[in-house]
């Protein structure tokens, strides 16, 4: 079934959404003198677009909800040209999506919950207080990124801030999925849960 946009392209943009975010700390380090915030905050808008546009007819709600989010931030750096919210941006994303994943412990379904059946998996009734658990620990972890990336806008050098919002706070959230990773395995051995 189309969704109105070309096949090839519908295939590069969610690579070309992925490598324009974890390229934006060093867009905005090698550029900050030569472009204008407001440049950046037209391409966050277009990005959040595009993001949508490649959903297509599959769009839940928290689509909508990041898509408007991001609009709003992007358009108040494009009023207000501020460098402030230009280095925000990875402040924002971060928290936003820490509440998101900690206000869903109060749904019927977590946030982790509904990433397993998106990908085609009914998470077992067993696994119920671990997802609830992992929600939890991915909700701390995303505001704590968040407060560190923050402090990085306001404390430090231009140079400390790309290196942590580039690059360490991708670390960090790697070194944390391998971690769960070794532990699911383990949790699962000693409750004698089976992937179906």
């Amino acid at each position: 079934m189309s969704t109105g946009v070309p096949r090839g392209l519908k295939d590069l943009l969610p690579i070309l959404v992925l490598l324009v975010t974890l390229a934006y700390p060093f867009l905005v380090y090698l550029n900050i003198d030569a472009i204008a915030p407001y440049w950046f905050g037209a391409l966050l808008l277009v990005m959040a677009l595009l993001r949508l546009i490649v959903a297509g007819k599959k769009r839940q709600r928290s689509d909508w909800i990041i898509t408007a989010v991001i609009a709003v931030f992007s358009s108040v750096m494009i009023l207000l040209d501020s460098t402030v919210l230009l280095k925000c941006y990875p402040v924002m994303m971060s928290a936003f999506m820490g509440l998101i994943f900690l206000l869903s412990l109060r749904d019927e379904h977590n946030l982790i919950e509904r990433f397993a059946v998106a990908g085609g998996k009914q998470p077992p009734a067993q696994a119920s207080g671990y997802l609830q658990k992992l929600c939890i620990a991915w909700g701390c972890l995303l505001l704590l990124n968040s407060a560190v990336a923050a402090w990085t806008v306001w404390f430090a050098s231009l140079a400390v801030w790309t290196l942590y919002n580039g690059l360490l706070s991708y670390l960090l959230m790697a070194g944390f999925i391998v971690i769960e990773l070794v532990y699911r395995n383990y949790y699962k051995k000693k409750h004698n849960i089976v992937d179906e």
